[in-house]
């Protein structure tokens, strides 16, 4: 069973994503973490963002800071990045899915549609949260400022575009025993009975 999982930032994948792995024992891929590891020294996508932008490396490798910087103050440097290190997480997102013995594999990406990679998930969960929410959890869990936070949500999809290609929707608007019981209510009508 693949269940990809989508959602804005601040909506709370995480609490969707610990609780799989902790009750169900699902193999999760981050495609975050994915691509952070595709670019530390020594990798492919290293030395090509390294080669591309040098400014962006300093002697511990790829400065994340300057990397933020540098993505969401320039549209056409954002896209030459991502035409580097999409391919390649995409592909070990795929490698890493296929090598897992894990009963349930989730995939938690902002690249799950469009790139084919939703086509080889059993389900699309939609994790939303309301808005004010999304902002006060960034502001307090990442130290964002409110401009900030709602600069980086109106960046991304809109919860109806969500939606449309999700086969479950899970409001995280709540209390997280909330989410867990709908997440157990969705896995026991599965065919394959979690």
């Amino acid at each position: 069973m693949i269940i990809g999982v989508i959602g804005g930032v601040g909506s709370g994948k995480s609490t969707v994503l610990d609780y799989l792995e902790k009750q169900y024992g699902a193999d999760i891929i981050k495609s975050d973490d994915v691509a952070k590891e595709l670019m530390l020294p020594g990798k492919e996508i290293f030395q090509k963002v390294a080669e591309e932008f040098p400014e962006v490396v300093d002697e511990n490798g790829i400065n994340k800071e300057k990397m933020a910087t540098l993505i969401f103050s320039n549209e056409e440097r954002r896209k030459k990045i991502n035409s580097i290190s999409h391919p390649a997480t995409i592909q070990e997102i795929r490698k890493r899915m296929k090598e897992s013995q894990a009963d349930i594999v989730v995939v938690e990406s902002a690249l799950l549609i469009g790139t084919g990679l939703e086509e080889e998930c059993n389900e699309i969960w939609f994790v939303f949260c309301e808005r004010d929410k999304r902002i006060k959890r960034l502001m307090e869990s990442r130290g964002y400022s409110k401009e900030k936070s709602e600069s980086i949500i109106d960046k991304q999809p809109t919860d109806e575009e969500y939606n449309l290609v999700a086969d479950e929707f899970l409001d995280n608007s709540y209390a997280p025993v909330d989410t867990q019981e709908k997440i157990d209510m969705i896995l026991s009508t599965l065919p394959c009975g979690f």
